[in-house]
């Protein structure tokens, strides 16, 4: 599974108390987390290839875009990395803002939702 793609609806079930629903979204969070890392490492490789490119080629617009996209690809890898200790702390679900539950179908799409769609 790509960082990208969405969960389908049912295929993890909503996070609760309960130590077999947690390890359910470890396992999802987890998966996320090594496909951003790899998605990091290789966006990492790219750019310093395009450290040293062949003259005349358009290599200063190559090592911007591929700066660009690790730093999204930065972010994308902390944010999973806090869904995680969230998970760990008993907060994973909750809202941030109101403490309400954020409903499944938000975290099957985003598990690294840190707020309701009330406060989003």
């Amino acid at each position: 599974m790509t960082a990208t793609q969405a969960v389908p609806v049912g295929a993890v079930p909503a996070p609760r108390r309960g130590r077999t629903s947690g390890s359910r979204w470890r396992a999802l969070l987890e998966s996320r987390w090594r496909d951003r890392l790899a998605e990091l490492t290789d966006l990492s490789v790219a750019y310093h290839d395009a450290t040293a490119p062949a003259p005349g080629t358009g290599a200063h617009e190559s090592q911007r875009l591929l700066s660009r996209q690790a730093v999204v690809a930065r972010y994308a890898l902390a944010e999973t990395d806090k869904a995680l200790h969230r998970l760990a702390t008993g907060e994973f679900g909750r809202c941030e803002d109101c403490a309400a539950d954020i409903p499944q179908a938000r975290l099957l799409v985003e598990p690294e939702a840190r707020y309701c769609e009330r406060c989003a």
